[in-house]
């Protein structure tokens, strides 16, 4: 990158980049450029190209998701002929596919080429246009539109329409995103005073905006998640994800090309694209007191701070971190106050929230019916719990007949039998084919005709 490029402003950019295809947009439109008008803007038109330049893959949703009646109005689109197109393509890993509910899944993100999109009502096209910019932490990209200055007024009523979140994203700093289902409060089944410390603490803050202008109070929010795997701090976050125009940022800690660089770039990304959230999980394995017990990340405590401390200036941006044992974390991430200003435990369900969570899965149970499994389940975290209903299902069907309490208590036992069997052969269940590392499924089959 020569010096001249560096001092190339961002308007020029987009400019250049324009002018190079000049001759298809100005057909694409049917005016000159000098009657177009362009749009900086901040949503996904191009993302209604994807589906018809790689037909036939399996694409999960973008965000945000067009509407469907902007989808109505969406004729056709148009490719350059003299270019072949880029789309980045990443493959859902293991840990995506439980979020998206469906395998062999591709995400998928429009880049450089321009595209023309044709809607009812509109004379010319809606030319979408991804922009790289070269800045000093790297590349970034900006969403361009340029438009018929006549039809600007048409266009822009397309690209609100074109913000309708129908799924929530996580973004990464590759280029890559993690889809989230859309989810709400009402979906979960949470203590109250969870409830008390998130959900009333974070829809709340949004709308405290001029109070805390008033009294100088910097406009962040922190929360830090923690207790045992399965109880829900995975659900909240994607309840918060949920909230509208609301963007988020993750990373690895343990990425072999992360590093320092990264999360300051993350950091910087989130304040630009406010109201965001950025997502740090399992803190507690990247950031332990005992270092030499943990695998090392390359990113450093030092930087993690100056990030959540530098928060002070960056107005809109809440950051949620999570740990399954808090007393694992170096105490330099919890000594100083306001780097998180929550700070909430997500246990294992008591008995209470156990029957309410069953009664949510199947309304036709009553608390007296739920109670033998209710008491037979202590301990078990919302995921234990699920499992159980899953196997309580799978043994229904293989009756013929409805999820009853008699089929959820053997399920229970089934479930506890093979953790049991697990803690015997000391390791934890994995999806090993060695006779010592035995599958859950594995384990809980045998549990399961033991138990019958």
């Amino acid at each position: 990158m020569d010096k001249m490029q560096m001092q190339t402003t961002e308007p020029d950019w987009i400019r250049t980049a324009i002018d190079k295809h000049r001759g298809w947009i100005e057909a694409a439109l049917g005016v000159p450029l000098e009657r177009a008008i362009i749009l900086e803007v901040d949503n996904s038109l191009t993302s209604l190209a994807v589906p018809r330049a790689l037909a036939g893959v399996p694409l999960v949703k973008t965000d945000p998701e067009p509407s469907a009646e902007l989808r109505q109005r969406f004729e056709a689109v148009e490719f350059p002929t003299a270019m072949p197109l880029m789309v980045t393509a990443h493959a859902l890993r293991e840990s995506d596919k439980c979020i998206c509910e469906r395998k062999n899944l591709w995400a998928a993100m429009w880049r450089d080429a321009p595209v023309a999109l044709r809607f009812k009502g509109l004379r010319g096209a809606v030319i979408g246009l991804n922009v790289p910019y070269y800045e000093r932490d790297g590349t970034h990209w900006n969403e361009v539109v340029v438009c018929r200055q006549d039809e600007v007024a048409g266009v822009m009523e397309i690209l609100l329409e074109s913000t309708s979140r129908q799924e929530s994203a996580i973004l990464s700093l590759a280029g890559s995103t993690r889809q989230v289902r859309k989810s709400n409060w009402d979906d979960l089944v949470l203590d109250a005073s969870v409830l008390h410390l998130v959900k009333n603490d974070y829809e709340s803050f949004f709308a405290r905006e001029s109070w805390f202008r008033a009294l100088n109070l910097p406009f962040r929010r922190g929360y830090l998640f923690h207790g045992p795997p399965g109880n829900g701090k995975t659900s909240v976050i994607r309840v918060m994800l949920s909230r509208s125009e609301m963007s988020a940022f993750t990373l690895s800690f343990f990425g072999q090309e992360t590093d320092d660089s990264d999360l300051q770039r993350m950091f910087d990304r989130a304040a630009g694209r406010a109201p965001s959230l950025v997502v740090l999980e399992d803190i507690d394995r990247a950031f332990p007191k005992n270092q030499a017990a943990q695998p090392r990340s390359k990113i450093s405590l030092y930087q993690l701070l100056n990030c959540l401390d530098g928060l002070a200036t960056n107005d809109g941006v809440v950051v949620v971190a999570t740990a399954n044992d808090p007393t694992a974390l170096d105490p330099a991430i919890l000594r100083r106050p306001g780097r998180f200003d929550r700070v909430v435990a997500f246990p294992n369900p008591n008995a209470e929230l156990r029957t309410r969570y069953f009664r949510k899965l199947n309304p036709n149970l009553t608390d007296d019916e739920l109670r033998p499994a209710v008491a037979e389940c202590e301990g078990f975290s919302f995921a234990q719990l699920r499992e159980s209903y899953v196997l309580a299902g799978q043994s229904a069907f293989e009756t013929g007949s409805d999820v009853g309490p008699a089929e959820l208590l053997e399920a229970i036992s089934a479930l506890r039998n093979g953790m049991k069997i697990s803690a015997q052969n000391g390791r934890e269940l994995g999806f090993s084919n060695t006779p010592r590392n035995r599958t859950l499924a594995a384990a809980v089959n045998d549990a399961t005709a033991e138990a019958r």
